[in-house]
């Protein structure tokens, strides 16, 4: 019998396309993957076709053998995106909310008309005031399916040294249960008006009681990482759901609080080797190795802690990410 599943073809082969893998296969879909690097994270464990990201012809054949494309690299050419799309290939998100998520003056008009802000016109340029001295920045999470259906996630806090992410906290410590409605409801409507298929990620500042709408970023996001384990639908599980315009799930979170960090490469030669010691030391440690080549000062995976107690959670993350990184030894 035919499989009647859709193969659904992944533009990219980083971590991110990598993590759309086990959510494809309990939905039953075909993935397959488009990287530029045979050691690619997502090359080494899928079914992959290896070729440039701007060499178009390349990429019409990929298209050929699926059903509808999404993307997982924000290096592609909107150029490539558009003709693909002028074949007549089904590309979600669109070329459209692509550029718009890429071109800060587009999606500050879409806003300006949608919160009929007062702006200031110079040069052309459309500009929306934002606070240089605001109190924090999160981010929600938002996914939505061609035909409307879209959903939220708690908002997300990226904690950061030197301007480097460090760890993820959710729900945001600070923000109370009526801003957090609130801001959750403001990403639908930015997903509805800015006309996202699949997931994305609105960025907002944050003073006081007052919000500001700092950036919309199309697709899978790190700040949605701990959604893999701390949520009944993780963002890459729901960001397939909505490019297939399958019932999205449910994004309830299934502990109090999760704790994601970001586990960087750093003294030592072999990465293996510190997971075994955080394994044993923390066991309700969830790890994601992303098989990245491994040089100091990458990215080489992320971990989450889910629990009640915030000091205790980003305790261990702390000490979990000092490990890897080399900065203590026990």
């Amino acid at each position: 019998m035919k499989n009647s599943f859709p193969t659904l073809g992944v533009i990219g082969g980083g971590q991110h396309a990598r993590m759309f893998v086990a959510p494809s296969a309990s939905l039953g879909l075909d993935l397959l993957i488009y990287a530029s690097d045979p050691n690619d994270s997502a090359a080494q464990i899928c079914k992959h076709e290896i070729g440039s990201y701007k060499d178009l012809d390349s990429i019409r054949e990929f298209a050929k053998k699926c059903d509808l494309i999404t993307f997982a690299d924000e290096l592609i050419p909107l150029s490539i995106i558009r003709a693909i799309e002028a074949d007549g290939v089904v590309v979600r998100p669109s070329a459209a909310a692509l550029e718009l998520s890429q071109n800060k003056e587009s999606f500050d008009l879409k806003l300006i008309n949608y919160l009929g802000t007062e702006y200031e016109e110079k040069t052309g340029k459309v500009l929306i005031e934002r606070p240089l001295d605001f109190d924090y920045e999160i981010t929600v999470m938002v996914a939505r399916s061609p035909h409307g259906q879209a959903s939220t996630w708690s908002p997300t806090i990226d904690m950061k040294k030197d301007g480097i992410s460090v760890m993820t906290i959710t729900p945001v410590p600070k923000l109370s249960q009526n801003l957090s409605e609130r801001v959750q409801k403001i990403a639908i409507e930015i997903a509805e008006i800015s006309g996202v298929v699949g997931v994305a990620a609105v960025e907002i500042l944050v003073k006081g009681e007052e919000i500001f709408i700092n950036n919309l970023v199309m697709g899978t996001h790190n700040s949605g990482l701990w959604t893999i384990d701390g949520a009944r639908t993780s963002q890459f599980e729901q960001h397939l759901r909505a490019v297939l315009d399958l019932p999205l799930g449910d994004p309830t979170m299934t502990a109090p609080i999760a704790v994601t960090g970001n586990l960087v490469a750093g003294k030592k030669a072999n990465m293996y080797r510190p997971y075994l010691h955080l394994m044993a030391r923390t066991p309700a440690l969830k790890f994601h190795q992303y098989r990245n080549e491994v040089s100091r000062g990458h990215k080489a995976g992320h971990i989450t802690l889910l629990g009640e107690s915030l000091e205790d959670l980003t305790n261990e993350i702390q000490h979990a990410i000092d490990y890897v990184s080399g900065e203590i030894d026990e």
